[in-house]
């Protein structure tokens, strides 16, 4: 993982915790307790414990999959603790459940803009990216024209 410089992390981080899992009822004890791990993880995530508040949201997904706001906890989450290859996914993942989901689209929309712009370009350039611009590695075994 590549390193970041903290406050760019924390410039990142205007994003939206969402509190709570979605409607809990009382014949479903999965819910109760993915809403129990969404409270804590929120309480975590307030006092600046993202590892324990991503831990925290994972449970809860793992409980109840695929819940747009559990996931946009966890995009937050990650993106907060400098793993924004992985923030990037899990907030893909989340528009795909809930693609009109305001706070979801704007917690998205700003952090592909601080991931474009800061993290991106410190990437370097993908493979496919060289190609398109013409160019190519050189074998190790082709000689120099200019030799």
């Amino acid at each position: 993982m590549r390193f970041v410089n903290q406050s760019l992390i924390a410039a990142a981080v205007g994003c939206v915790l969402v509190f709570g899992a979605g409607p809990v009822t009382a014949g479903d004890p999965d819910k109760g307790r993915a809403a129990d791990q969404m409270k804590w993880g929120y309480q975590a995530a307030k006092r600046g414990y993202w590892l324990e508040a991503l831990n925290r949201f994972e449970k809860a997904n793992g409980l109840t999959p695929n819940q747009p706001r559990i996931l946009n906890n966890i995009a937050v989450a990650l993106e907060a603790s400098g793993r924004f290859e992985e923030a990037l996914v899990a907030y893909e993942t989340a528009l795909g459940a809930a693609p009109n989901d305001k706070v979801l689209r704007r917690n998205f929309a700003r952090f592909k803009e601080f991931y474009d712009a800061q993290v991106n370009p410190m990437l370097g350039p993908t493979a496919e990216d060289q190609e398109k611009d013409g160019v190519v590695p050189l074998d190790d075994t082709e000689e120099d024209d200019d030799a």
